[in-house]
């Protein structure tokens, strides 16, 4: 009887609370006490997150895409180490960035500090928030379009992964619903230094990039930085990007002394030959879409031009995904060239 009433209770149990939170990073040592969480693959992608242990703490940088995330990097965390998180970065305002805030300061009520540049945190209120109450509204026809996919796949493993793909998308959508925005409580203009038990981590704002407001944290005794998506190990999204300040951004970052990069999607990267690549790309994208429009190009002419010509130089350089992005990439270039900011 008293077994029976056991497993009654074990079965009313969440699921979390009988096989433990779910392991959505792989955590690699990249120094001593420092460590890249990486994001497997999901339906709603997280990002990347560095974990740097201090004396007296934690600090964590970037939160990914939602609280659960969030709360899931933290128990893979208190594995590493009993300390509390007393410091998160937000390396720029994406979605995918930010939007687990919250799962810090509920988890550590005594206190934690949400580090960004002043620009990070005027984007998360100015366009972040009104691009969760947009998505909010859009959800459910992904949802449905989701569905109708599943409807027309062929195959059982089609049919798997379109319903695994539903699972987290409603699943992301309810979380949404309830995701109660945190904004950044600690922000500055150029850097901000902390020292924190032996240990020194430079947050540093070098420019426009990806965004206007990306920020790298740089350890300088153990030669490791973390770029968030100012550079990472896919093609780069461009969509509130300054392209021709971006290549100055890398540059100065590249100026820094380091060996390991984390960048906010991909594996952990060494050396300095992904700084020069990206360069490289931005050069290419930005002179190539400035000569066809010099020639009366049209949008739609310079998408494919360009897309060919780079995909041809680059497709074998980044993910496996950039044929499709690269037109995405053109369209801002062109967009830059015939509207200067």
């Amino acid at each position: 009887m008293k077994l029976r009433f056991l497993l009654f209770l074990v079965l009313l149990l969440p699921a979390t609370c009988v096989a433990g939170v779910e392991d959505l990073f792989d955590i690699k040592p990249i120094a001593d006490g420092v460590y890249a969480a990486i994001a497997k693959p999901a339906y709603k992608l997280n990002c990347n997150a560095a974990i740097i242990i201090l004396g007296d703490g934690v600090l964590v940088v970037d939160t990914h895409s939602k609280p659960s995330a969030a709360r899931a990097l933290i128990e893979q965390i208190k594995k590493l180490t009993p300390k509390p998180v007393k410091f998160v970065v937000n390396t720029h305002f994406h979605w995918d960035h930010y939007q687990g805030n919250e799962a810090y300061p509920s988890s550590w009520p005594a206190g934690v500090e949400i580090i960004s540049s002043e620009a990070t945190r005027e984007n998360i209120e100015r366009i972040g928030i009104p691009r969760i109450k947009n998505e909010i509204v859009t959800m459910p026809q992904e949802i449905a379009n989701l569905k109708k996919d599943l409807e027309k796949a062929s195959s059982a493993e089609q049919k798997s992964a379109i319903q695994g793909n539903i699972r987290q998308a409603e699943a992301y959508f309810a979380e949404l619903k309830l995701m109660q925005v945190t904004l950044p409580t600690m922000t500055f203009d150029r850097s901000l230094i902390l020292r924190r038990g032996g240990r020194t981590v430079e947050i540093l704002w070098l420019g426009r990039a990806h965004t206007d407001g990306d920020v790298f944290v740089f350890l300088p005794n153990e030669k490791v930085i973390v770029t968030g998506d100012a550079l990472h190990g896919w093609t780069p999204f461009m969509g509130d990007s300054y392209p021709y300040d971006w290549i100055q951004t890398l540059d100065a970052a590249e100026k820094l002394d380091f060996n390991s990069v984390l960048g906010g999607h991909g594996d952990v990267m060494h050396g300095k030959l992904r700084f020069e690549l990206w360069k490289s790309y931005f050069r290419d994208l930005m002179d190539r879409t400035a000569a066809v429009y010099a020639e009366g190009a049209t949008l739609d002419e310079a998408r494919k031009t360009v897309s060919d010509f780079l995909t041809k130089k680059y497709a074998d350089k980044f993910d496996p995904n950039f044929p499709k992005s690269v037109t995405a990439n053109v369209t801002k270039a062109y967009e830059v060239i015939s509207f200067p900011r």
